[in-house]
């Protein structure tokens, strides 16, 4: 599914705002998906946590008597999980909004902060002066993950990449792209 892809060839049905009409999206990145495991696995164990919890709030009891109330304890179970779902949302979004995208013509870095804030920086493929991959540590040269920072002669002098999947062959591809308009 290239919607969730985090390294989608050729995408279907994806254009962007002030694309251009003779220009084509030729790969659209994202963070790679196994950077969400983190956040991913933090929502899990909140999820399940009140299933350990809520049977202690049941039994505590003062003189004979419920401490809590089952209709508190249903709005503390209710607030917990509408926050889990805030996390997990508000996670998801940060990985689905921030992309980057190498088109016929242009490199365009989306990033999205919060739900509020948005930068869009974009190069043509004739300033790109130089393109650089690194991978660091052991996690990303398992998984083959890492950064890929475009350097260009624009106001705009640094474009970064960070995360994504098998940086070498997006390195090769930009600098590809780069050395055909020469």
């Amino acid at each position: 599914m290239t919607i969730l892809s985090a390294f989608a060839h050729n995408p279907k049905n994806m254009y962007y705002n002030g694309e251009d009409e003779d220009e084509k999206i030729l790969y659209l990145l994202r963070r790679s998906h196994i950077t969400n495991l983190g956040w991913q696995i933090t929502a899990a164990v909140m999820f399940v946590t009140p299933f350990f919890f809520t049977s202690y709030l049941w039994a505590l009891k003062i003189d004979g008597q419920p401490l809590l109330k089952p209709i508190y304890i249903l709005i503390l179970l209710l607030s917990w999980y509408l926050m889990v779902f805030g996390f997990a949302l508000f996670r998801f979004f940060n990985w689905f909004f921030n992309v980057y995208i190498i088109s016929s013509k242009k490199i365009i870095d989306f990033d999205f902060y919060g739900l509020t804030y948005k930068n869009i920086s974009d190069t043509t493929l004739t300033n790109v002066q130089d393109v650089t991959a690194k991978i660091s540590g052991p996690f990303n040269m398992i998984f083959n993950i890492g950064d890929v920072v475009v350097q260009t002669a624009a106001e705009n002098r640094e474009f970064d990449f960070a995360q994504i999947d098998d940086p070498g062959k997006v390195r090769d591809i930009i600098s590809d792209l780069v050395a055909g308009l020469k």
